[in-house]
């Protein structure tokens, strides 16, 4: 190992970075497989949740009828514990204190309503207080630890127990008594709730048995024989019976399409189709993709390797025949060698520890919230001894097969490359020929996924997001009394400052979340066409500030109510209007009003890539215009900061100062697509470190071959070859394997890549200049490293090559 420093630190430097890239991936994958993990029980706990279906369009909403906790309890037998869970949203928290100023919290979250079965699924452990009546009364509320610690600094659970507070919210004021402490669960967690007040039984409309809350969840805990699917049948038929029990008493169609699917407690993290404010999901193809792009990672370590331990049998020759020679058997040859692999990797592994918490620091952005690298200190240690392990082993087979084929005879007649190499294209071309496959197939990964990101930042939306400035009335201060009217006031205000181009309230035209109404148009002697449509409330500075292109009509005129509507192309077509002009001045109704259709703009999208452009309508609704839009001049950047500094004084004017939450509008949509830029940027760390691992083993693999070839360029010299002939000599067959790696990664690369953009409903077309690029850049990295060895090769004096036997 010391007489070949050079193989051995690249060595222990390749399988260094593979098993830090591993522990990386590592990492990722057990924390987002942990979640709920080591619940008891857990196979047994289902959640419902809602699908619709608008337009032909399939959809999920993760809540469910407020009542159907009730009939399920009341109907079906096979469920040992039906556990609602709702969520309470407050304006603050005041919890006072004889001896100091009060403490308020402001926006408190994690607050729910349940009752007794939510603690009988779920094991807690209990602190203060009795689990079985700690909500009996509607007042109670059960706080976990952290939430204690939050409200009573300083104080024992024993002593908050049947300590009260105050919660506010935006219609009512409640006392709350403590009547339970809790220890908190663990983050990697479905239920993340923090503080509990009691459920209150009421009885129920009939009409909220269509209404769907998403804040309304509901949870199940099966008896072991019941089967999920029968279960899930029985909901659903207990559902339609109450809704059509409401059709009835209403005399009209229930014509919504809902469905109702039971998730597995495992399953729910991954149910990435479902939308939830601030919950953490992601999709479980993602986390088996980058479970595999470790262990391909690992894969190329042991080939670099392989290679770099058949470049060393020429050197090693005369060791390997001598021990022959004095009697060692097969084993006491592959004994050495094995422990000498295993002493590079073990020794790799300390690197690849200080390299991997560089990674984790540099990566933090990337890295999901509240991992942690070293908690599980135990099941990482395991993980490195397996990976330790299995990399000698690997590692190990060929090189010592080699070995193996050693023939004394052949050592001393320098003979020993000839015998064991067999045919012309080696085993170690062969692996190189994988190692290019794998990187290519990231290179052009990378290529197409970044073109596409690309793609859906600065394709043409149908508006234009550049210096657009967005900020938000806080929610709690848009129905209170004191605050109405105030955003006009600040409007106004704000029109008068030189920096503004522009300023609308009104929804920005795509944003993550949306609301739609079902609209109908009836044409005399044809079926009524009945649509969703996506309403955006606009006012009429709303077109030109974005740069909407109006096809037909014209602009809303100013009111408080939607009397008018402007519908996109999308919506023309979907309700059967010949042309943008055939629709102005028809009429949709939406239940029995009917409001007329006065402009028509260019389709823009409204949700991300991954959706269609759907029917939509801009509308006038002073109530739901809670967001401001604000145009600045682009070509006078520098003055922005001054702007907003500016901004935020008028509206110290008039809401809350420390209220003010601004943010640029084309950073707002790059958010959108934070999944795909976080996975963009860790298959560029891979595709680095597949190119560098895979030039290692090429260079392990062009010292072999300079060395097999030693006498034949002196020989070629000698009568009269070049120097750059003899680097094309050398170089000639790296070429082809890089063309032959080329062709058998191009057809994967598009495969996979194909796939990935299938799930975007706008997207780019693969081309043929990535594949020829990415074989570009391949083979000029692979020269590069071959170029040094071949260049000395060239130039070294031919006699002393052939005067060494």
């Amino acid at each position: 190992m010391w007489r070949y420093r050079l193989f051995t630190g690249l060595n222990i430097f390749g399988i260094a970075i593979s098993i830090s890239a591993c522990w990386m991936v590592y990492a990722i994958v057990r924390h987002e497989f942990s979640y709920d993990q080591s619940l008891p029980g857990k196979e047994s706990i289902f959640r419902i949740v809602s699908g619709f279906t608008h337009d032909e369009k399939e959809s999920y909403n993760g809540g469910v009828s407020a009542p159907m906790y009730q009939g399920i309890r009341a109907d079906l037998n096979e469920i040992a514990h039906v556990v609602p869970v709702f969520e309470q949203w407050r304006t603050s928290i005041q919890i006072n204190n004889p001896t100091a100023s009060p403490i308020i919290i402001e926006d408190p979250t994690q607050i729910v309503s349940v009752d007794s079965a939510y603690f009988n699924m779920l094991p807690y452990t209990w602190l203060a207080g009795n689990q079985h009546t700690a909500l009996s009364a509607p007042e109670s509320v059960v706080l976990t630890e952290s939430r204690m610690l939050q409200y009573f600094p300083g104080k024992s659970p024993s002593e908050v127990l049947n300590q009260t507070y105050t919660s506010y919210g935006l219609r009512d004021t409640m006392q709350k008594t403590v009547a339970g402490i809790v220890a908190d669960f663990p983050e990697t967690s479905e239920f993340l709730s923090k503080e509990f007040y009691s459920l209150v039984p009421e009885v129920y409309k009939l009409v909220e048995w269509t209404n769907t809350n998403s804040s309304d969840k509901l949870y199940l805990q099966l008896d072991p024989l019941a089967k999920p699917e029968h279960v899930n049948t029985m909901i659903q038929n207990l559902v339609e019976e109450k809704q059509k029990e409401f059709s009835i008493s209403r005399n009209q169609p229930f014509t919504h399409s809902r469905w109702f699917e039971i998730l597995p407690l495992k399953d729910i993290h991954f149910f990435t189709v479902l939308k939830e404010r601030n919950v953490h999901k992601v999709s479980r193809p993602v986390m088996y993709g980058l479970a595999g792009i470790g262990l391909f990672l690992l894969v190329l370590a042991c080939i670099n390797y392989i290679n770099m331990s058949a470049a060393q049998m020429p050197q090693r020759a005369k060791e390997i025949g001598v021990r022959k020679t004095l009697g060692s058997s097969q084993w006491l040859l592959i004994g050495p060698f094995l422990m000498e692999t295993f002493l590079i990797t073990a020794s790799s592994s300390f690197i690849a520890f200080l390299l991997g918490r560089i990674g984790f620091w540099l990566l933090k952005d990337l890295m999901p919230a509240g991992l942690d690298p070293t908690e599980n200190i135990f099941g990482l240690s395991i993980f490195v001894m397996i990976l330790i392990v299995s990399i000698t082993i690997i590692s190990g087979l060929y090189p010592s097969w080699l070995i193996t084929r050693v023939k004394t005879v052949n050592v001393f007649k320098n003979d020993l490359i000839n015998r064991t190499t067999g045919s012309k294209f080696r085993m170690q071309k062969a692996l190189i020929v994988f190692q290019f496959v794998i990187a290519l197939v990231f290179i052009l990964a990378a290529f197409i996924g970044g073109k596409q990101l690309q793609y859906t930042l600065k394709r043409d939306m149908g508006f234009n997001k550049d210096a657009v400035v967005l900020f938000d009335i806080p929610w709690k201060l848009r129905t209170t009394t004191s605050y109405e009217g105030k955003k006009l006031a600040l409007m106004n205000e704000l029109k008068k400052e030189s920096g503004i181009r522009n300023i609308s309230l009104g929804t920005a035209p795509l944003f993550d979340g949306y609301s739609s109404s079902l609209y109908t148009y009836t044409q005399e002697g044809n079926e009524p066409v009945k649509r969703q449509l996506f309403k955006k409330w606009v006012d009429t500075a709303y077109i030109n500030l974005y740069d909407m292109e109006l096809l037909a009509g014209r602009n809303l005129l100013p009111s408080d109510t939607t009397n008018e509507l402007i519908v996109n192309e999308s919506a023309v077509k979907a309700f059967g209007f010949t042309s943008a002009s055939d629709a102005i001045g028809k009429m949709l109704k939406q239940g029995d009003r009917p409001i007329p259709i006065v402009g028509v703009v260019k389709d823009f999208n409204m949700q991300n890539f991954y959706s269609t452009i759907d029917p939509a309508a801009l509308m006038s609704d002073q109530s739901n215009m809670r967001s401001f839009n604000i145009k600045l001049d682009k070509n006078h950047s520098e003055q922005w900061p001054k702007i907003l500094q500016t901004i935020e004084k008028n509206w110290s004017q008039f809401f809350p100062a420390g209220s003010f939450q601004y943010r640029f509008y084309d950073q707002a949509i790059e958010q959108l697509y934070i999944q795909e830029h976080h996975m963009a940027k860790l298959i560029n760390l891979a595709t680095v470190i597949a190119i560098l691992i895979s030039c290692l083993g090429l260079f392990g693999l062009a010292t072999l071959s300079v060395f097999q070839k030693t006498k034949e360029i002196g020989i070629r010299k000698v009568l009269g070859a070049s120097v750059n002939g003899i680097i094309r000599l050398l170089s000639i067959e790296y070429i082809w394997l890089i063309l032959l790696a080329l062709l058998i990664a191009s057809p994967l690369a598009w495969w996979a890549m194909n796939k990935w953009l299938s799930d975007f409903a706008y997207r780019i077309e693969i081309e043929w200049w990535m594949f020829s690029l990415a074989g570009v850049i391949v083979m000029a990295i692979a020269l590069l490293t071959v170029g040094y060895l071949s260049v000395k090769a060239a130039i070294a004096n031919p006699i002393k090559s052939l005067r060494t036997e």
